[in-house]
Protein backbone atom coordinates (compact mmCIF):
# COMPACT_ATOMS: atom_id res chain seq x y z
CA UNK A 1 0.00 0.00 0.00
CA UNK A 2 1.46 3.06 -1.28
CA UNK A 3 0.32 5.97 2.04
CA UNK A 4 0.88 9.25 2.10
CA UNK A 5 1.04 11.21 5.53
CA UNK A 6 0.05 15.22 5.57
CA UNK A 7 1.18 16.43 8.93
CA UNK A 8 2.58 19.73 9.41
CA UNK A 9 4.28 18.85 12.36
CA UNK A 10 7.36 16.30 12.30
CA UNK A 11 10.53 15.98 14.77
CA UNK A 12 12.13 18.30 15.92
CA UNK A 13 9.19 20.50 15.95
CA UNK A 14 6.05 19.56 17.30
CA UNK A 15 5.18 17.71 20.24
CA UNK A 16 3.65 14.19 20.81
CA UNK A 17 1.55 14.45 17.28
CA UNK A 18 4.81 14.79 15.47
CA UNK A 19 6.31 11.77 17.37
CA UNK A 20 3.47 9.56 16.45
CA UNK A 21 3.79 10.91 12.93
CA UNK A 22 7.25 9.49 12.96
CA UNK A 23 6.94 6.38 14.88
CA UNK A 24 4.26 4.94 13.23
CA UNK A 25 5.66 6.14 9.36
CA UNK A 26 8.32 3.42 10.47
CA UNK A 27 5.93 0.05 11.52
CA UNK A 28 4.54 1.01 8.48
CA UNK A 29 7.59 0.89 6.20
CA UNK A 30 8.61 -2.38 8.54
CA UNK A 31 5.56 -3.75 7.75
CA UNK A 32 6.23 -3.77 3.87
CA UNK A 33 4.23 -0.59 2.91
CA UNK A 34 5.59 2.70 0.97
CA UNK A 35 5.18 5.88 2.98
CA UNK A 36 5.93 9.55 1.98
CA UNK A 37 5.73 12.40 5.17
CA UNK A 38 4.54 15.95 3.51
CA UNK A 39 5.72 18.34 6.87
CA UNK A 40 6.33 21.46 7.24
CA UNK A 41 10.27 22.88 7.31
CA UNK A 42 11.88 24.49 9.99
CA UNK A 43 14.79 27.02 10.01
CA UNK A 44 17.24 25.49 7.67
CA UNK A 45 15.88 22.33 7.41
CA UNK A 46 14.39 21.95 4.24
CA UNK A 47 14.21 19.37 1.16
CA UNK A 48 13.20 15.57 0.73
CA UNK A 49 15.61 13.34 3.06
CA UNK A 50 15.09 9.64 3.75
CA UNK A 51 14.77 7.85 7.42
CA UNK A 52 13.87 4.41 8.45
CA UNK A 53 12.99 4.18 4.23
CA UNK A 54 10.54 6.72 3.98
CA UNK A 55 10.97 9.88 2.51
CA UNK A 56 10.53 13.40 4.32
CA UNK A 57 9.28 15.94 2.43
CA UNK A 58 9.57 19.17 4.51
CA UNK A 59 8.51 22.00 2.34
CA UNK A 60 9.58 25.83 3.02
CA UNK A 61 7.28 27.64 5.78
CA UNK A 62 7.06 30.28 7.96
CA UNK A 63 6.82 28.49 11.20
CA UNK A 64 8.70 30.28 13.97
CA UNK A 65 9.17 28.33 16.89
CA UNK A 66 9.67 24.25 17.53
CA UNK A 67 7.01 24.06 20.42
CA UNK A 68 4.22 25.64 19.26
CA UNK A 69 2.63 27.07 15.85
CA UNK A 70 -0.17 29.74 14.90
CA UNK A 71 -2.91 29.10 12.77
CA UNK A 72 -1.46 32.10 10.44
CA UNK A 73 1.43 29.62 9.98
CA UNK A 74 -0.99 26.59 9.73
CA UNK A 75 -2.48 28.63 6.65
CA UNK A 76 0.70 28.92 5.19
CA UNK A 77 1.43 24.88 5.54
CA UNK A 78 -1.90 24.49 3.96
CA UNK A 79 -0.82 26.94 1.25
CA UNK A 80 2.17 24.78 0.35
CA UNK A 81 1.22 21.86 0.71
CA UNK A 82 -2.12 21.65 -1.22
CA UNK A 83 -0.26 22.17 -4.75
CA UNK A 84 2.60 19.64 -3.73
CA UNK A 85 0.70 16.99 -2.40
CA UNK A 86 -0.99 16.94 -6.02
CA UNK A 87 1.95 17.18 -7.86
CA UNK A 88 3.11 13.65 -5.20
CA UNK A 89 -0.25 12.22 -6.62
CA UNK A 90 0.55 12.65 -10.07
CA UNK A 91 3.37 11.04 -9.80
CA UNK A 92 3.28 8.44 -7.26
CA UNK A 93 -0.87 7.43 -6.85
CA UNK A 94 -1.19 6.98 -3.54
CA UNK A 95 -3.46 4.52 -1.96
CA UNK A 96 -4.10 6.64 1.25
CA UNK A 97 -3.68 9.42 2.61
CA UNK A 98 -3.27 9.76 6.36
CA UNK A 99 -4.06 13.00 7.72
CA UNK A 100 -2.69 14.09 11.21
CA UNK A 101 -4.83 16.41 12.83
CA UNK A 102 -7.95 17.68 11.22
CA UNK A 103 -6.55 21.03 11.02
CA UNK A 104 -4.61 22.00 8.91
CA UNK A 105 -3.66 18.68 7.66
CA UNK A 106 -7.36 17.89 6.90
CA UNK A 107 -7.96 20.77 4.60
CA UNK A 108 -5.01 19.13 2.68
CA UNK A 109 -6.88 16.02 2.86
CA UNK A 110 -9.99 17.27 1.50
CA UNK A 111 -8.32 19.02 -1.57
CA UNK A 112 -6.58 15.60 -2.42
CA UNK A 113 -10.12 13.94 -1.72
CA UNK A 114 -12.14 16.48 -4.60
CA UNK A 115 -9.34 16.26 -7.11
CA UNK A 116 -8.23 12.45 -7.84
CA UNK A 117 -11.16 10.62 -5.16
CA UNK A 118 -7.70 9.78 -2.38
CA UNK A 119 -9.60 8.42 0.63
CA UNK A 120 -8.05 9.68 3.69
CA UNK A 121 -8.20 9.32 7.29
CA UNK A 122 -7.87 11.71 10.11
CA UNK A 123 -5.94 11.04 12.96
CA UNK A 124 -6.99 13.88 15.92
CA UNK A 125 -4.45 15.51 18.23
CA UNK A 126 -7.12 17.66 20.36
CA UNK A 127 -6.63 20.65 19.56
CA UNK A 128 -7.91 20.23 16.31
CA UNK A 129 -11.61 20.11 17.94
CA UNK A 130 -13.20 22.81 18.57
CA UNK A 131 -13.94 23.51 22.06
CA UNK A 132 -10.14 22.04 22.69
CA UNK A 133 -8.87 25.17 23.57
CA UNK A 134 -9.91 28.14 25.24
CA UNK A 135 -7.96 30.50 23.96
CA UNK A 136 -8.69 29.65 20.60
CA UNK A 137 -12.83 30.16 21.19
CA UNK A 138 -12.80 32.96 18.83
CA UNK A 139 -11.22 31.40 15.53
CA UNK A 140 -13.05 27.74 16.30
CA UNK A 141 -16.03 29.92 15.65
CA UNK A 142 -15.35 30.40 12.58
CA UNK A 143 -13.56 26.87 11.26
CA UNK A 144 -16.26 24.93 12.96
CA UNK A 145 -18.23 24.58 9.40
CA UNK A 146 -15.22 23.70 7.91
CA UNK A 147 -14.46 21.25 10.25
CA UNK A 148 -17.54 19.25 10.24
CA UNK A 149 -16.96 19.26 6.24
CA UNK A 150 -13.46 18.04 6.23
CA UNK A 151 -14.89 15.05 8.53
CA UNK A 152 -18.02 14.58 6.72
CA UNK A 153 -15.52 13.95 3.76
CA UNK A 154 -13.26 11.73 5.66
CA UNK A 155 -13.26 7.88 4.99
CA UNK A 156 -12.36 7.21 9.02
CA UNK A 157 -11.92 9.50 12.18
CA UNK A 158 -9.27 8.59 14.59
CA UNK A 159 -8.88 9.25 18.31
CA UNK A 160 -6.21 8.17 20.67
CA UNK A 161 -8.04 7.88 23.59
CA UNK A 162 -11.71 7.30 24.99
CA UNK A 163 -11.65 10.75 26.32
CA UNK A 164 -10.32 12.31 22.45
CA UNK A 165 -13.28 10.15 20.97
CA UNK A 166 -16.04 11.44 23.15
CA UNK A 167 -14.83 15.36 23.10
CA UNK A 168 -15.03 15.02 19.42
CA UNK A 169 -19.06 13.43 19.32
CA UNK A 170 -19.69 16.31 22.08
CA UNK A 171 -18.62 18.53 19.05
CA UNK A 172 -20.20 16.71 15.87
CA UNK A 173 -21.75 13.51 16.81
CA UNK A 174 -22.70 12.73 13.27
CA UNK A 175 -19.83 10.47 12.27
CA UNK A 176 -18.07 7.66 13.82
CA UNK A 177 -14.90 8.06 15.65
CA UNK A 178 -12.66 5.19 16.08
CA UNK A 179 -9.68 4.96 19.08
CA UNK A 180 -6.34 3.88 18.39
CA UNK A 181 -4.33 4.79 21.72
CA UNK A 182 -0.66 5.97 21.12
CA UNK A 183 2.27 3.99 21.46
CA UNK A 184 5.69 4.19 22.95
CA UNK A 185 9.27 3.47 21.79
CA UNK A 186 10.24 0.82 24.24
CA UNK A 187 13.63 0.17 23.02
CA UNK A 188 14.55 3.98 23.53
CA UNK A 189 12.52 4.44 26.64
CA UNK A 190 13.25 2.02 29.38
CA UNK A 191 13.38 1.39 32.83
CA UNK A 192 17.44 0.53 32.83
CA UNK A 193 19.15 3.02 35.14
CA UNK A 194 15.96 4.42 36.80
CA UNK A 195 16.59 5.24 40.56
CA UNK A 196 13.01 6.32 41.69
CA UNK A 197 13.56 5.81 45.11
CA UNK A 198 11.27 5.66 48.14
CA UNK A 199 13.94 6.80 50.64
CA UNK A 200 15.97 9.67 51.01
CA UNK A 201 15.94 13.81 51.46
CA UNK A 202 14.98 14.68 48.27
CA UNK A 203 11.89 14.28 45.77
CA UNK A 204 12.59 14.64 42.12
CA UNK A 205 9.18 15.51 40.07
CA UNK A 206 9.65 16.06 36.84
CA UNK A 207 7.46 16.99 33.91
CA UNK A 208 8.45 17.12 30.14
CA UNK A 209 5.62 19.11 28.06
CA UNK A 210 4.98 21.97 26.06
CA UNK A 211 5.29 25.30 27.93
CA UNK A 212 1.63 26.45 27.62
CA UNK A 213 -1.20 26.82 30.84
CA UNK A 214 -3.29 24.62 29.14
CA UNK A 215 -0.57 22.05 31.11
CA UNK A 216 -1.05 22.88 34.08
CA UNK A 217 2.15 23.43 36.08
CA UNK A 218 0.72 26.55 38.08
CA UNK A 219 -1.72 24.60 39.99
CA UNK A 220 1.26 22.58 41.23
CA UNK A 221 4.62 25.56 41.58
CA UNK A 222 2.83 27.34 43.98
CA UNK A 223 2.76 24.34 46.15
CA UNK A 224 6.24 22.86 46.44
CA UNK A 225 6.78 23.92 49.65
CA UNK A 226 3.10 22.43 51.27
CA UNK A 227 4.44 18.76 49.52
CA UNK A 228 8.19 19.69 51.16
CA UNK A 229 6.44 20.30 54.77
CA UNK A 230 3.64 17.33 54.30
CA UNK A 231 6.75 14.69 53.45
CA UNK A 232 9.54 16.20 55.14
CA UNK A 233 11.49 15.95 52.07
CA UNK A 234 13.07 18.64 49.91
CA UNK A 235 11.11 18.73 46.90
CA UNK A 236 12.83 19.77 43.32
CA UNK A 237 10.91 20.03 40.19
CA UNK A 238 12.58 19.67 36.64
CA UNK A 239 10.46 21.16 33.17
CA UNK A 240 11.56 20.35 30.46
CA UNK A 241 10.24 21.80 27.44
CA UNK A 242 9.44 25.26 26.35
CA UNK A 243 6.67 27.84 25.09
CA UNK A 244 4.99 30.90 25.41
CA UNK A 245 4.04 30.28 29.01
CA UNK A 246 7.20 29.68 30.08
CA UNK A 247 8.22 33.10 31.58
CA UNK A 248 4.71 33.24 33.62
CA UNK A 249 5.98 30.33 35.10
CA UNK A 250 9.26 31.59 35.69
CA UNK A 251 7.65 34.66 37.54
CA UNK A 252 5.35 32.28 39.25
CA UNK A 253 8.62 30.48 40.56
CA UNK A 254 9.67 34.03 41.95
CA UNK A 255 6.59 35.09 43.67
CA UNK A 256 6.40 31.48 45.68
CA UNK A 257 10.68 31.79 46.39
CA UNK A 258 11.09 28.43 44.83
CA UNK A 259 13.61 29.58 41.96
CA UNK A 260 15.92 26.65 43.86
CA UNK A 261 13.66 24.08 43.69
CA UNK A 262 12.72 24.67 40.13
CA UNK A 263 14.47 24.14 37.14
CA UNK A 264 13.63 24.84 33.59
CA UNK A 265 15.45 22.87 30.96
CA UNK A 266 14.84 24.37 27.70
CA UNK A 267 13.36 22.37 24.39
CA UNK A 268 15.10 18.87 24.62
CA UNK A 269 15.69 16.48 21.67
CA UNK A 270 14.74 12.95 22.25
CA UNK A 271 17.69 11.83 22.44
CA UNK A 272 18.39 13.99 25.99
CA UNK A 273 15.41 13.00 27.41
CA UNK A 274 16.27 9.64 28.85
CA UNK A 275 18.56 10.74 31.59
CA UNK A 276 15.89 13.18 32.97
CA UNK A 277 14.02 9.96 33.64
CA UNK A 278 16.22 7.77 35.49
CA UNK A 279 17.10 10.57 37.64
CA UNK A 280 13.55 11.37 38.87
CA UNK A 281 11.04 9.96 41.35
CA UNK A 282 7.55 10.73 39.62
CA UNK A 283 6.48 12.29 36.60
CA UNK A 284 3.83 15.02 36.99
CA UNK A 285 1.15 15.70 34.13
CA UNK A 286 -1.30 18.61 35.42
CA UNK A 287 -3.01 19.07 32.43
CA UNK A 288 -6.20 20.23 32.17
CA UNK A 289 -7.04 18.53 28.45
CA UNK A 290 -5.04 16.26 26.05
CA UNK A 291 -5.36 13.59 23.23
CA UNK A 292 -3.64 11.17 25.09
CA UNK A 293 -0.33 12.45 26.39
CA UNK A 294 3.34 10.89 24.58
CA UNK A 295 5.33 12.70 27.51
CA UNK A 296 3.01 10.23 29.97
CA UNK A 297 3.81 6.94 27.97
CA UNK A 298 7.46 7.76 27.57
CA UNK A 299 7.66 8.75 31.66
CA UNK A 300 5.89 5.05 32.09
CA UNK A 301 8.59 3.44 29.28
CA UNK A 302 11.40 5.00 31.64
CA UNK A 303 9.80 3.21 34.94
CA UNK A 304 8.65 5.94 36.55
CA UNK A 305 5.02 6.56 38.77
CA UNK A 306 2.64 8.87 37.14
CA UNK A 307 0.39 11.54 38.93
CA UNK A 308 -1.96 13.00 36.17
CA UNK A 309 -5.06 14.73 36.24
CA UNK A 310 -8.18 13.00 35.08
CA UNK A 311 -7.41 14.65 30.84
CA UNK A 312 -8.20 12.39 28.47
CA UNK A 313 -5.85 9.51 28.18
CA UNK A 314 -5.70 9.06 32.01
CA UNK A 315 -7.89 6.46 32.35
CA UNK A 316 -6.04 4.22 29.90
CA UNK A 317 -2.86 5.31 30.92
CA UNK A 318 -3.11 4.85 35.07
CA UNK A 319 -3.61 1.17 36.75
CA UNK A 320 -1.93 1.01 39.65
CA UNK A 321 1.02 3.04 38.36
CA UNK A 322 0.22 6.10 39.75
CA UNK A 323 -2.48 8.37 40.46
CA UNK A 324 -5.27 10.54 38.60
CA UNK A 325 -5.83 13.97 40.31
CA UNK A 326 -8.39 16.66 40.34
CA UNK A 327 -6.65 19.75 39.52
CA UNK A 328 -7.31 21.48 42.91
CA UNK A 329 -6.05 18.72 44.71
CA UNK A 330 -3.20 17.48 42.09
CA UNK A 331 -0.31 18.73 45.24
CA UNK A 332 -2.31 16.55 47.25
CA UNK A 333 -1.78 13.80 45.44
CA UNK A 334 1.90 14.30 45.12
CA UNK A 335 1.62 14.18 48.93
CA UNK A 336 -0.08 10.66 48.59
CA UNK A 337 2.16 9.43 46.25
CA UNK A 338 5.30 9.67 48.37
CA UNK A 339 3.73 9.12 51.28
CA UNK A 340 2.46 5.28 49.96
CA UNK A 341 5.99 4.11 50.20
CA UNK A 342 5.16 2.26 46.90
CA UNK A 343 6.85 4.73 44.21
CA UNK A 344 9.66 1.94 43.17
CA UNK A 345 6.86 -0.70 42.54
CA UNK A 346 4.05 2.17 40.52
CA UNK A 347 7.33 2.59 38.61
CA UNK A 348 7.97 -1.33 38.04
CA UNK A 349 4.14 -1.27 36.99
CA UNK A 350 4.36 1.64 34.31
CA UNK A 351 6.94 -0.27 32.55
CA UNK A 352 5.43 -3.12 32.33
CA UNK A 353 2.33 -1.97 31.03
CA UNK A 354 3.70 0.61 28.73
CA UNK A 355 5.94 -2.31 27.03
CA UNK A 356 2.51 -5.12 27.31
CA UNK A 357 0.14 -2.57 26.54
CA UNK A 358 1.68 0.24 24.42
CA UNK A 359 3.92 -0.97 21.76
CA UNK A 360 4.02 1.40 18.77
CA UNK A 361 3.79 -2.18 16.46
CA UNK A 362 0.43 -2.48 18.16
CA UNK A 363 -0.57 0.64 16.72
CA UNK A 364 -0.09 0.38 13.31
CA UNK A 365 -1.66 -2.67 13.01
CA UNK A 366 -4.66 -0.76 13.89
CA UNK A 367 -3.91 1.40 11.50
CA UNK A 368 -3.43 -0.29 8.97
CA UNK A 369 -6.61 -2.05 9.31
CA UNK A 370 -8.56 1.00 9.09
CA UNK A 371 -6.95 1.39 5.75
CA UNK A 372 -8.30 -0.84 4.40
CA UNK A 373 -11.11 1.14 2.59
Amino acid sequence: MKILIVSHEYPPIGGGGANACKFLSREFVKRGHSVVVVTAGFESLNGIAEEDGYAIHRLPCKRKHREHCSFAEMSDYINRAMPYCAQLQNLAHFDVCMVFFGIPGGVVGRYLKSRFSLPYIIRFGGGDIPGFQERFKLIYKFVSPFVKNIWHHASALVANSEGLKKFALDFCPKYPVQVVPNGVDTDFFSPEGSTVSDEGDEVRLLFVSRLIKRKGLQNLIPHLKDIEKACGRRVTLTVVGDGPYRESLENLCTFHDVEDRVSFEGQKDKEEIPPYFSKADIFVFPSSREGMPNAVLEAMAGGLPVVMTPCEGAAELIDGNGIIAEEGEFYKSVIEAVKSGRLADMGRRSAKRARKEFSWGQTAEKYLEIMKL
